[in-house]
């Protein structure tokens, strides 16, 4: 066994062997360099905004009327109002802006860690990746 690797080290010479390694590495990082970085990603609203062919930007606009003041609806019942709908009824529901406003910074914030943990995903896959790399590969001719 040792002497077959002896030969076949013996017949591949080390500019040849060295070459071999560049281009290993080489090869490697452009691979690390195509893969798609996280915040390179490029996103069209057209993906998240469900509406029929044309009418997109007139459903953006409803979308970002009425989700923030629901959301800020939602949030003064559950949050300051406890849940209780006697309390709920106590409040100035007629300033659209500041329930929307309200409405707004829950959504901004609930957007905010739907991006951390979506790039903590993309690290811990790209880590996988790496590690699935350097794990060595056996060989089928080992002895």
């Amino acid at each position: 066994m040792d002497n077959k690797n002896q030969i076949r080290s013996s017949l591949i010479s080390d500019s040849a062997r060295d070459s071999a390694r560049e281009y290993q590495h080489h090869n490697l990082q452009a691979r690390r360099q195509m893969e798609n970085d996280f915040f390179q990603k490029s996103l069209d609203y057209r993906d998240f905004v469900f509406s029929p062919e044309g009418y997109e930007g007139l459903v953006l606009a409803l979308y970002i009327a009425t989700i923030p003041y629901l959301m800020g609806l939602l949030f003064l019942f559950l949050f300051v109002a406890e849940a209780s709908y006697e309390y709920f009824l106590q409040f100035n529901l007629a300033s659209f802006f500041v329930i929307w406003a309200i409405g707004y910074e829950v959504c901004a914030a609930l957007i905010l860690i739907g991006i951390f943990l979506s790039w903590l995903n993309h690290i811990n896959g790209r880590w996988k990746k790496e590690q699935a790399r350097k794990k060595p590969q056996k060989s089928k001719y080992s002895y």
